[in-house]
């Protein structure tokens, strides 16, 4: 999955970005607890691992 489609998939659920440090973009939620570090690198694909990681820590798989 590349890193573009990996942040408009968490946004949909309702993720939302709270700040920006070079690539790497923080996310929150109003209902899920926790942050979010998702590294934004555009049409880059995310390694299978780092994607599992986020999308269970966003508790979406």
């Amino acid at each position: 999955m590349k890193c573009s489609q990996l942040l408009r998939l968490l946004q949909r659920d309702g993720w939302y970005i709270v700040s920006q440090r070079g690539s790497h973009v923080k996310m929150e939620h109003d209902l899920k607890s926790g942050k979010l570090i998702v590294p934004n690198h555009g049409s880059k694909e995310i390694g299978k691992g780092l994607e599992k990681s986020i999308l269970k820590k966003a508790k979406i798989r």
